[in-house]
């Protein structure tokens, strides 16, 4: 059988160029098994790359001087080897090459690799980074880049400077929104820092909805706890009304029959009399304003009472005042006292007033605890401002000395 020197050079160098390209292949899944940390195999890689070198160094020096005596004993040997046996060693040495890169390959796919990871952070929809404490980046995603270059002009290099740079946890980015959080995780003994931005624009726009909604909820709850009020009062005077106009046709009619009635009847007469004695206590039963403004006075002083607060009047109702104005007045009362009570702790409210020819001034002060911040006026203070809306008169609130409630009649000129 012809021995494998004796081939053409063309046949040789053919055979030269597949030992070239399986080195090249070797040294490929050399590097491949590196960066995926199967050392092993980058092992067999290399025996198997020394292997192919070696006989890419045979048919190199067989290219150079042939099959004589000038070259080396192993090279003269296995250049007068078969030219078949070669060729079933290069098929043998070219599945070996495809058989370990495929495991390579397999195994990392199926193991956790840094190139893995970074991959893995890629497709992330959310940005990731870490740096140390002196800046220097140790990873980062492809989200995190685009959203620093959005909010800084220019890629993400330093920690340090970014984190500085993020003001605010939640942050608006090319129409969507984005919530960076940092923490610090300690791992090999040194303390890395961690942000991750999450995208929440679905989420922040139903907030953000909710809160409207509660806005709005909270607009209509005052709404209607006014209407309430309002019908309340509505329906009061439309029976105080009702009731004026039935005692005023029953005393036309009482007066048109006494002025019919036969003198001379008696019975007639007691009839009469009795009808008049009737309207005269029903009368008596429609209390007057100054009976209910008592009656009122009462209430907040059993209200005071239960809640362990001392009502000292500092003056009498001025008479100037309407009736609206003092059903208002004791539903201020009424509210002071339960602050006092509820977030003051006070024992003592005063009550007083401030008249001129322009305005009728209302003051409830408490000796409780002044409040650190702002007065709000919400809950049963807004109910109150919005009653006192509809009369022209407003409430304010003053924190000096001790906690004052005000409530300011306009006077009609």
């Amino acid at each position: 059988m012809t021995a494998f020197y004796m081939l053409t050079e063309l046949s040789r160098s053919l055979f030269s160029l597949w030992a070239l390209l399986l080195c090249l292949f070797c040294i490929f899944g050399i590097v491949l098994a590196i960066s995926h940390r199967r050392y092993r195999l980058a092992v067999f890689s290399m025996l198997h790359f020394m292997s192919t070198y070696f006989l890419w160094q045979v048919l190199f020096d067989i290219h150079l001087v042939g099959g004589t005596n000038q070259i080396a004993a192993v090279s003269r040997k296995l250049g007068s080897l078969p030219w078949l046996c070669w060729l079933a060693a290069f098929f043998v040495l070219t599945a070996a090459a495809v058989i370990l890169f495929l495991v390579i390959l397999r195994c990392g796919k199926r193991s956790i690799t840094p190139a893995a990871v970074k991959r893995l952070l890629d497709q992330m929809p959310c940005g990731v980074c870490c740096w140390r404490d002196s800046g220097r980046m140790l990873f980062s995603n492809i989200c995190m880049n685009r959203l620093c270059v959005s909010l800084t002009g220019g890629h993400l290099r330093n920690g340090n400077h970014f984190h500085d740079k993020i003001k605010d946890e939640i942050l608006t980015v090319d129409g969507r929104v984005w919530r960076f959080v940092c923490r610090d995780i300690a791992f090999g003994g040194e303390t890395l820092h961690e942000m991750i931005a999450a995208d929440i624009t679905a989420e922040y726009a139903k907030t953000q909805a909710l809160e409207q909604d509660k806005a709005e909820l909270s607009r209509l709850k005052g709404e209607l706890q006014a209407y309430s009020m309002r019908i309340e009062d509505t329906v009061r005077q439309q029976e105080i009304l009702q009731a004026k106009v039935s005692i005023h046709d029953e005393m036309n009619r009482l007066m048109l029959s006494t002025m019919a009635a036969d003198k001379t009847d008696a019975a007639a007469l007691d009839r009469i009399f009795s009808q008049w004695e009737q309207n005269a206590l029903f009368l008596c039963m429609q209390a007057d304003d100054e009976s209910a403004d008592q009656k009122e006075a009462e209430r907040l002083n059993d209200l005071a009472k239960s809640l362990g607060i001392r009502l000292i009047w500092q003056a009498e109702l001025p008479s100037a005042m309407t009736s609206k104005q003092r059903a208002l007045f004791f539903t201020a009362a009424q509210e002071a006292v339960i602050n006092a009570a509820k977030h003051a702790g006070a024992n003592n409210l005063d009550i007083s007033f401030t008249e001129n020819a322009q305005t009728l001034l209302c003051d409830f002060v408490n000796d409780g605890i002044i409040p650190s911040e702002d007065v709000r006026f919400v809950g049963g203070l807004k109910n109150l401002a919005l009653l006192a809306g509809e009369q022209s008169a407003c409430v304010f609130a003053k924190c000096a000395e001790k906690f004052t409630l005000s409530l300011r009649f306009q006077k009609s000129l």
